[in-house]
């Protein structure tokens, strides 16, 4: 992650992981095929934390439907400059798929707790990854603009525009 920071993605070598890691390549390369490969377990160690905060709030008697939407603003603000470099690289559909299954997850194991009478024609799933896709596409919108809302005001904003229709489908 730092060096992402530094160099952008694009830029790094393996090389330069390895002289990072102060190691030599081939203990990369025993651990890892590639540097996306590298960058998928960085995700996910990233990601666990940000699921953690998402379990945690889901599991409290106030839990509300728009929590793991305002835990994912806050995620995207508080890594803010690692994305923004992330998502201007080559190495963006990586990212971009891997945190639109981590957001898809979340929000399929949510609608799964909620006692809603879904739609039969439109599975959860189906419905989740909408969300998740639309979710993400604003969150690049929202850095690449330099966060002109807080993250609070993104929220509800994206509960307007995504959940709506959503929550018809789900019968309420």
């Amino acid at each position: 992650m730092r060096l992402v920071l530094k160099k952008g993605y694009d830029a790094i070598s393996i090389q330069d992981i390895a002289n990072e890691a102060e190691t030599a390549r081939i203990t990369f390369y025993r651990h890892y095929d590639d540097k996306e490969d590298l960058l998928t377990d960085c995700l996910n160690a990233l990601y666990e934390g940000f699921v953690e905060k998402i379990e945690n709030e889901l599991s409290t008697e106030t839990a509300q439907i728009s929590a793991p939407i305002q835990i994912f603003y806050e995620h995207l603000e508080a890594e803010k400059e690692f994305y923004q470099v992330l998502f201007s690289s080559l190495g963006t559909q990586t990212v971009v798929k891997r945190l639109t299954h981590y957001v898809s997850e979340r929000m399929a194991d949510q609608l799964d707790r909620l006692p809603l009478t879904p739609n039969p024609d439109i599975p959860i799933d189906i419905i989740a990854n909408h969300v998740a896709s639309a979710q993400i596409g604003l969150g690049i919108w929202w850095l690449e603009q330099n966060k002109p809302y807080p993250a609070e005001q993104m929220t509800e904003l994206s509960m307007a525009l995504s959940l709506n229709g959503v929550v018809g489908v789900l019968g309420q």
